[in-house]
């Protein structure tokens, strides 16, 4: 009983003691210190609601993140420094003790601030990433925490950690690789998380080879068929030099029935293309552009299709270059091609010797929009230009023919009409 009163005593001692902070006004003070500048004038008050006022504002904690950079990064010593970043450390375990919610990535964080303040601790700083991206990787969006959780792996595996095989690896690698391409899906703007995959990619080329990315991928794909992630993950992994394997187009096939996308068609489409199945891989490339929301990928699509595929039928090479201008208008690269096609054509479309020369200006004309359209093309456009105006029809044949002014219709499967000028 004695025990019972006790606790009561010291829950009420506690409670009086908080209801004497005035947690309401501290935080004021401290916040309109803060948002002057005054960061080191509002230190001291900001201390004083971290401690007596922890679970009042998620502000508290981060606000604090920022007063306290600004201490480390005006410290007097390398000893200040590292105490005040020690301090950070322990703001970030209390965020999380009393926003759990909002910080499930509170010890990848924690790793990261470390490095980016030049700790020397290299095991504490991959056990947090360790043990971040076990409990928490979805939660990731920092393409320098990915990469360099990644490399430390390899790092360990290279000097020879028996407690990391090559299988680990690739399994990590899977995991990351996973978790780039949703952020590259859902934040495209975002231009790191690219750069992370080719630094990724190539820390891996060693081990990642295709007999071991297809052994790797078949053994674990029994146990991961559901797992769209997963299958994707594989595929962005095999779709460079590997999509050849036969594993990749099991999983292009697993992946595009169990969801379909724009991502998943044209996974299906590249599988197509590799086993020279072209009017299939047509076909998903075609679906693949229709689905897709990204009007730039789009224009990529169209274009490969244009170049790749459908280069030899000219009426649907042109076709799909028309489609990718009108997807990206800036698309430079898809007149330079266009104007090649035509320059092909001049012999094969011009009825006499005249039009055979207005084939070449109106590839000119084509090849000059791609300096329009995308300026840092205009060097090449302006030299394909100038290589075709040996071939063009001149200013004085223009007038000899009577055509200034008039227009000129070009059959063929180019079907474009030309004006030539006035004078």
């Amino acid at each position: 009983m004695k025990a019972i009163i006790f606790i009561f005593g010291i829950l009420f001692i506690t409670n009086s003691n908080a209801q004497k902070f005035d947690c309401a006004s501290k935080i004021i003070e401290y916040q309109e210190l803060f948002k002057a500048k005054k960061i080191t004038e509002s230190f001291d008050a900001w201390s004083d609601v971290r401690k007596n006022c922890p679970k009042e504002n998620e502000a508290i904690y981060t606000n604090g993140l920022q007063i306290l950079q600004y201490k480390i990064d005006n410290a007097a010593s390398p000893e200040e420094k590292e105490k005040l970043v020690r301090d950070v450390l322990k703001l970030y375990d209390q965020y999380n003790k009393n926003f759990p919610l909002n910080t499930p990535d509170f010890e990848v964080n924690k790793a990261m601030v470390l490095i980016a303040n030049k700790i020397d601790s290299k095991d504490e700083i991959f056990n947090l990433l360790d043990s971040g991206f076990a409990k928490a990787s979805q939660n990731i969006i920092d393409a320098n925490a990915i990469f360099t959780y990644f490399s430390m792996y390899c790092e360990k595996f290279n000097s020879g950690d028996k407690k990391i095989t090559a299988n680990a690896v690739l399994e990590k690698y899977s995991l990351v690789n996973s978790l780039l391409n949703q952020l590259q899906t859902s934040k495209p703007e975002n231009r790191d998380y690219k750069t992370a995959q080719n630094a990724i990619d190539n820390l891996i080329k060693d081990l990642a080879t295709c007999e071991n990315l297809d052994a790797f991928y078949s053994k674990n794909y029994p146990d991961n068929q559901e797992n769209t992630d997963w299958i994707t993950s594989a595929l962005m992994s095999l779709s460079g030099k590997c999509s050849n394997k036969p594993i990749f187009m099991t999983l292009a096939e697993k992946l595009y029935a169990l969801k379909v996308t724009a991502q998943s068609a044209n996974f299906l489409a590249l599988g197509n293309l590799k086993q020279r199945k072209f009017t299939e891989a047509i076909k998903f490339y075609n679906e693949s552009a229709e689905l897709q929301t990204n009007s730039l990928e789009k224009a990529k699509i169209y274009y490969t299709l244009a170049t790749g595929l459908l280069a030899n039928d000219l009426p649907k090479s042109k076709e799909y270059l028309n489609k990718a201008l009108t997807s990206d208008s800036k698309m430079g690269k898809a007149y330079l091609f266009l104007a090649q096609l035509y320059s092909n054509s001049a012999n094969d479309c011009g009825k006499t010797d005249f039009e055979k020369k207005a084939v070449y200006y109106l590839a000119i004309q084509t090849a000059q929009k791609a300096g329009i359209a995308e300026p840092r093309l205009k060097p090449t456009a302006d030299k394909m230009a100038k290589d075709f105006e040996a071939k063009s029809v001149t200013t004085a044949e223009i007038s000899k023919a009577k055509m200034n002014g008039i227009s000129l219709t070009i059959g063929c499967w180019i079907n474009e009409t030309i004006t030539f000028p006035a004078k």
